[in-house]
Formats: structure tokens, C-alpha cells, sequence
């Protein structure tokens, strides 16, 4: 109830109105997304391909998102469906400035060593010239209460030709202590990571889009790179998905 009322409270305080709603139109869309490996914050969480299917449904800048994993692998701990995300958050541009707070369930079918947990997250985005330049910062409410994970970057959008457009990114990210000694086993904070992504997104026709992607990322801290088995992981993937 205190998280509820806390994310209500934020979103009225970014201009949110519960008559804005009435006025709004409804859109959503599902998503498929095939990765070659499942890797979050620089670390990975499978050691083979996964299949990451997502939906959402948008009303007044409200947006809900449940999100799952599909482990292939039978090394994988375990192999089959084994997460599921579900996320609130709410977009609102003040000026040129893109706020968007949001809280995250996060749930674990069949891992009984992974306690549910949940997030609350908030980001920021603003435009500079071709660019974008971004932060996004979350804290963990539940399991691991106050471990915090952030991370700061460059983001391009462009259309190249009619119905493909790219996006790329470079970051950085950092995380507490709290964070570190649960997920990598390393009691301190730390800039724990760089990375980059880049994906094509083909809309023929605007019936469905295609986004062929591939991300980089590379643990920077000593004392990370040691604690795991792939300090630098490289990933591709192939996304198929529609907006109504």
C-alpha cells in the first residue's frame, strides 16, 4: 500500500490526472524477442539462447508491460519459463525533458533460490541536437531493499529510409554495494560496467516491424571482471512485434 500510494503521489506530482485518461486513446502491442543469451546490468543470466516475449497497453501515459523469459538450455537454472516482469510506469515531457517513473514486479517460476522482488525506477531523457542524452536510476524495495543500480548514456533515433530506422546507444553503469555482493558477490559499489546496443527497425507496410539488434557489454571493475565467468558478453537477436 505505502509503495502504491508513494508511485501515486509521483505521478501527481509529474502533471498525472485520472480525468486525462477519459480524453486518452488506448494502443498496445506484444512483442516476440529472441537473444542469443539473457544478460541484464553486464551480467549473464543464461548461458544459451532465450525467447523474451513482452505486451503492453498504454492509456493517458499510464503504461502496463508484462514481460517473460524462456530459458532453451537445460543448463540454464532452470531451463524453461523461469521469470516474469510486470511494470507500471508513466511518461510525461516537461519542456524538452522525457520523465518517466515507473515500478517493477519481478517474479521467479520454478527458481525457488530467487525471491520476488520489486523495483522503483525512475528516468530521464533530454535532446541535444541529433542526440539524446539519458539516466535511469532504480532501487530495489523488497528482496535486497535499497540496492541501487544506475546508469547514464548517448542515444541516437534516425530514420534512414521510408519504414527503417536505427537506434543506437553507449552507456555506463554503476551499482551500491548492496547491489554488487547479492547479484556479483562483490561487497562494494563500483562502476561496474560499458556498453553499447545498436538495432534496425523494418516497418513494411506498418502491419508488424522487424528489429534485427546486438548490445555489448563489458565489465570495468577489477574486482567484477573476476567474480564472473564472461566479463565481456556480446549478444544478437531478432525482435517481431506490432503496435494497434
Amino acid at each position: 500500500m505505502r509503495i502504491l500510494l508513494f508511485l501515486g503521489s509521483c505521478l501527481w506530482g509529474f502533471g498525472f490526472c485520472p480525468g486525462s485518461l477519459i480524453a486518452s486513446e488506448l494502443s498496445f502491442g506484444a512483442e516476440l524477442d529472441g537473444n542469443s543469451r539473457y544478460v541484464w546490468r553486464g551480467l549473464a543470466l543464461s548461458e544459451g539462447p532465450v525467447l523474451q516475449p513482452s505486451a503492453w497497453v498504454s492509456l493517458g501515459g499510464l503504461t502496463l508491460t508484462p514481460w517473460a523469459n524462456f530459458a532453451f538450455r537445460e543448463d540454464d537454472a532452470p531451463a524453461g519459463f523461469n521469470e516474469l516482469d510486470v511494470t507500471l510506469d508513466y511518461s510525461r515531457d516537461i519542456i524538452n525533458l522525457t520523465v518517466n517513473p515507473s515500478f517493477s514486479l519481478y517474479l521467479y517460476p520454478n527458481q525457488a533460490d530467487a525471491p520476488p522482488t520489486g523495483e522503483l525506477a525512475l528516468a530521464l531523457s533530454y535532446p541535444v541536437g541529433p542526440v539524446s542524452i539519458f539516466t535511469d536510476h532504480s532501487v530495489d524495495l523488497i528482496a535486497t531493499a535499497g540496492a541501487y543500480f544506475g546508469d547514464a548514456g548517448l542515444s541516437l533515433e534516425r530514420d534512414l529510409v521510408q519504414n527503417l530506422a536505427v537506434e543506437a546507444s553507449a552507456s555506463a553503469g554503476w551499482g551500491s554495494a548492496r547491489f554488487n555482493e547479492p547479484n556479483a558477490g562483490v561487497n562494494r559499489a563500483a562502476l561496474n560496467l560499458g556498453g553499447a546496443d545498436l538495432a534496425l527497425t523494418w516497418s513494411p507496410g506498418g502491419l508488424f516491424y522487424l528489429r534485427p539488434h546486438a548490445a555489448l557489454s563489458v565489465l570495468l571493475d577489477r574486482e567484477l571482471r573476476a567474480a564472473v565467468a564472461n566479463p565481456l558478453l556480446i549478444t544478437g537477436g531478432l525482435a517481431i512485434g506490432r503496435d494497434f
